[in-house]
């Protein structure tokens, strides 16, 4: 009996925790500021709740909701190391009571690093490139 509980115990919590994982790595931006995320959703195969890491502090990155998912990377640091691009999915499901369909939005966001907060939120030019002078550029044109 008492290892039918101990056996019911492990395996609830397996349950509960095997959504989530908070032992994630930090990703370097420079020699002071570092990124990191405090969730992994193994679901969607997708890290959530992105934070500034800087002198051993973290700061949450404002404008960046806790719903959305990011892939984990950083998709590109600026130059001078200011700014970077996170992916910015929102991804979940919608239940009508009848069914259960699974939505997704493909979308990234420009993150101030130093200031701690998404400065603009981009869909149709996330390809674009950083230029020399830390300006994001996609198809020519200037976009931040």
């Amino acid at each position: 009996m008492k290892k039918s509980i101990i056996l019911f115990l492990l395996f609830t919590i397996n349950i509960i925790f095997s959504q989530t994982k908070s032992n994630i790595i930090p990703i370097s931006i420079s020699k002071s500021y570092q990124l990191g995320f405090t969730e992994y959703n193994k679901e969607f195969k997708l890290y959530q709740n992105p934070y500034i890491l800087k002198g051993g502090k973290r700061y949450k990155i404002k404008g960046y909701h806790n719903a959305n998912y990011s892939g984990g990377k950083i998709l590109s640091i600026s130059p001078n190391k200011k700014y970077i691009v996170l992916d910015y999915i929102s991804k979940g499901y919608v239940d009508d009571g009848v069914n259960k369909i699974l939505y997704e939005n493909y979308l990234c966001v420009i993150v101030d690093v130093a200031k701690r907060k998404v400065v603009t939120e981009l869909q149709g030019d996330c390809g674009g490139k950083w230029n020399k002078q830390s300006r994001w550029v996609n198809d020519g044109k200037l976009i931040f």
